[in-house]
Parts: structure tokens; C-alpha cells; sequence
């Protein structure tokens, strides 16, 4: 399906598990192998909340607590590369000067954060836009977009397909939570602007992002510029 370059952005909880992280290793080098071309962009999980929190206790201002979360992702993607240091660009780039210079070396390029006041998804989103990449995959820790946060709310309805506008009208009316943790106004925003579709897909489910890769079937949340 996705035999065209993409950008894949991985929840920093697949971080925290042990389990459920070579997994994701394994499918990424099988992808590269048989020919599909991604950029990888690492969120931070638990160990980038830790820090935050513990910064936030001692009075750190949240530019620093930002620059912690920024470099406990950057941290994940290190892990990342090195797991896949036969295909994979294995310094990590902090900007998009650094991506774009890493990309024109033909390897898997895998990078965190940025710059403080960034989500990782507008990371993802940005790198997609300065490379020319139409559609990224959001692997997340929840499996779809919903109407409002799932594990708050019972009566959540779960969108197979949106348009970034409708999303947007629902932010701003405040009825959903539906980008909690996923995608902010400003990657939204980068997204419309460039014409670049995202793909939402739980990654608790490895077999879930490959189904998506390989017979083209989206079992979480298409989201459409």
C-alpha cells in the first residue's frame, strides 16, 4: 500500500515494554528490506513523564521541561538506531537541516524531538512536509480516534475517517479529547497545509501496522486533509 516514502511517528510507550519493542524493531527492518522508505519519529513514554515531573517538583520553568522530554525521545531514537544499525542513519538528527542531509544518504533516518513548545507528532508532521512525504502513520496508545478520551468517557464514539477540519471544529468547541496524546492544532495545521494523510493505529497490535502496510486495511482512523 504505502510503497511511496511515509513517516512513521512510534508512541513513546512502546519504550516502556520490554516485550512489545522488538517487535516493532523486527517489522520496521522487514519493511526497510522489502523496499518501503520511511522516516521513524520516537515519542518519549513514561521515562520523558518521569523527568518532567521531577523537574516541574523542583521548580524547573517548562522550556527546561520540554528540553527534558526533547532529550529522553532523542534518547529512544539512539535505542532505536542501534537496534537497527545495519540499515539505519544512527546520529540522531535535531532539526530538519540535519534530517534532510541524513535522508540524501539513502538510510533509515530515525529522530525524537526538536525544539521546546513541538510535539513529537508535529515533528512527524514537519519532516513529512519538508521532505515531500504525503502520509504518516501515527502508531499510538490508543487504537483510533475518538469523540472524547475513551478511558474517561463510556459514550466515546470511535471515527473510522475524519477530515482535519472536523477535528479541528471539535477542538475548538472543546467536545473532544480526540487528539489526547495524539495530534495537536499545530501538527493539524502542517498536515491541511501540505495535503499529508494520517493514518491512526494502535500500537499495542504489531499485526495492526502491518495490515495497514501491506493490504492497504486501516483498522483505526484515517484522518483526511
Amino acid at each position: 500500500m504505502l510503497k511511496e516514502p511515509f513517516t512513521l511517528k512510534l508512541s513513546g510507550h512502546l519504550f516502556d515494554n520490554d516485550n512489545l519493542l522488538p517487535s516493532y524493531v523486527n517489522l520496521i527492518h522487514e519493511f526497510w528490506k522489502n523496499g518501503y522508505k520511511m522516516v521513524v519519529v520516537t515519542g518519549g513514554g513514561s521515562l520523558a513523564r518521569r523527568y518532567i515531573e521531577l523537574g516541574r517538583r523542583m521548580n524547573a520553568n517548562e522550556a527546561m521541561l520540554d528540553l527534558l522530554g526533547i532529550s529522553v525521545s532523542r534518547l529512544n531514537a539512539q535505542l532505536l538506531a542501534a537496534a537497527l544499525s545495519d540499515i539505519a542513519y544512527i546520529t540522531i538528527p535535531t532539526n530538519l537541516d540535519e534530517v534532510f542531509r541524513a535522508w540524501l544518504t539513502g538510510k533509515l533516518v530515525i529522530t525524537g524531538g526538536f525544539q521546546p513548545g513541538q510535539s513529537t507528532a508535529t515533528v512527524a508532521l514537519l519532516v513529512s512536509e519538508f521532505l515531500g512525504i504525503k502520509k504518516m502513520i501515527d502508531c499510538a496508545n490508543v487504537d483510533a480516534v475518538y469523540t472524547s478520551d475513551p478511558r474517561i468517557d463510556p459514550n466515546a464514539k470511535r471515527l473510522s475517517k475524519v477530515s482535519i477540519a472536523e477535528l479541528k471544529d471539535m477542538l475548538k468547541s472543546k467536545t473532544v479529547a480526540g487528539t489526547y496524546d495524539l495530534l495537536d492544532p499545530w501538527a493539524l495545521g502542517i498536515a491541511q497545509r501540505s495535503g499529508i494523510t494520517i493514518f491512526v493505529v494502535g500500537c499495542n497490535k504489531p499485526e495492526t501496522l502491518r495490515r495497514l502496510m501491506i493490504n492497504g486495511i486501516s483498522e483505526g482512523t484515517i484522518i483526511t486533509p
